[in-house]
């Protein structure tokens, strides 16, 4: 009971978590065009979150090796509530820029401190504790929008408040569930720097930003291809985006799994490679492929994923775990930003060829023999 206590826990808020960001998600916009007029500007909401989730996954990292990684998630938690207590509050369109920068901000530790805390409280069995703590995240951004949309049909209330009490009952969870701060302390004064371990880890650096571009892809872009060039209508899209998050989702328990005990690389290559023909066939406008290339996106990101995370959760120093990650998610995060900008500035279509041919040559790298993934663990 003791060990499946602390997973269960972390599982169930952010699954909280992520329900009440669906929620928010699908009214944000309605309550921006109600304070704008209009959606002339709205792309400033991705840009604040961005900026504020990027900038803050070192110093989240950093901060949860430095006090402890229970008490930076709920922290994260806690300003994620404080998000939507602006949401619900704003009166200007200033106001909910504010709002998404510091949902970015509390969203930074949510992703970078929980890879390190699972990995500390579960070390033989990482993998399969991060996969499913990642499907508990992306089942619940995948329930969170059918809940606000039920939750404006039947029951008074606003979905940021909503939002808000679902980020406070995941600060209570981690807090009673996780009952030590399982993080190494740093020594004031004294550096656990582990150049070799990063090192060794440049192979996955280079495949990162493609990853994330593919994520950046399926949330933005591939919604809009799929409604204007192949008539999506808005059940369809939700079931297309239905399938790839249940298939993120599997992918993420089946693979960490797996990965614990055959090795990490395998489900590296294999995910970069099934992303890239999931891709390809996705954006191919042919019909019948449609669903199979679905399933196989959803399957591979989800399997790359899981497997990336816990290669590099293993490999670095135990008290530099989580500061790791948050250069892991920068990294990535880079790429979610970038990748939709550069693709649609030469076409969507040629757009996703290259970043195919990227995520070919990624994984032609993983399988050099130079490549030499986590051969190096250094402890404090």
């Amino acid at each position: 009971m003791q060990r499946v206590l602390p997973l269960a826990g972390l599982c169930l808020a952010v699954f909280l978590a992520m329900i009440g960001m669906g929620m928010a998600g699908v009214a944000l916009p309605q309550k921006y065009i109600e304070l704008s007029g209009s959606m002339r500007s709205a792309g400033w909401l991705s840009s604040f979150f961005a900026i504020s989730y990027m900038a803050c996954q070192y110093p989240a990292g950093r901060m949860a090796d430095t006090f402890g990684y229970r008490r930076v998630l709920a922290c994260g938690f806690l300003l994620m509530a404080a998000a939507a207590w602006v949401f619900s509050e704003a009166d200007t369109t200033m106001a909910l820029y504010a709002g998404r920068f510091l949902q970015g901000a509390g969203e930074a530790p949510v992703w970078a401190s929980a890879p390190a805390l699972l990995g500390s409280l579960y070390p033989d069995n990482r993998g399969r504790a991060m996969g499913f703590y990642n499907a508990a995240f992306h089942l619940g951004l995948m329930l969170g929008p059918i809940a606000g949309a039920l939750q404006a049909a039947h029951i008074a209330g606003s979905p940021f408040a909503a939002f808000a009490w679902l980020c406070l009952a995941a600060v209570v969870l981690v807090l009673v569930t996780v009952r030590t701060a399982a993080s190494p302390r740093l020594e004031s004064g004294k550096t656990h720097d582990t150049p070799a371990a990063v090192r060794s880890l440049w192979p996955l650096a280079c495949c990162l930003p493609l990853s994330g571009a593919v994520y950046g892809l399926i949330t933005s872009s591939i919604p809009v291809y799929l409604t204007a060039a192949l008539g999506f209508s808005q059940s369809r899209l939700g079931v297309f985006l239905f399938c790839l998050f249940s298939g993120i989702a599997a992918a993420q328990c089946l693979a960490g799994r797996l990965s614990d005990r055959y090795g990490r690389r395998p489900f590296m290559v294999g995910g970069l490679l099934g992303i890239a023909a999931g891709l390809v066939g996705l954006l191919s406008g042919s019909q019948p492929l449609l669903p199979a290339s679905t399933i196989l996106l959803g399957l591979s990101m989800g399997a790359f994923a899981v497997s990336s995370m816990a290669l590099v959760n293993e490999t670095v120093a135990e008290g530099r775990q989580a500061t790791v990650s948050g250069y892991y998610y920068l990294v990535w995060g880079s790429g979610y930003f970038a990748g939709p900008l550069l693709a649609n500035s030469v076409g969507l279509e040629a757009g996703s060829l290259v970043l195919a041919a990227g995520l070919l040559a990624a994984a032609a790298l993983l399988l050099h023999p130079s490549a030499k993934l986590g051969t190096v663990r250094q402890r404090l």
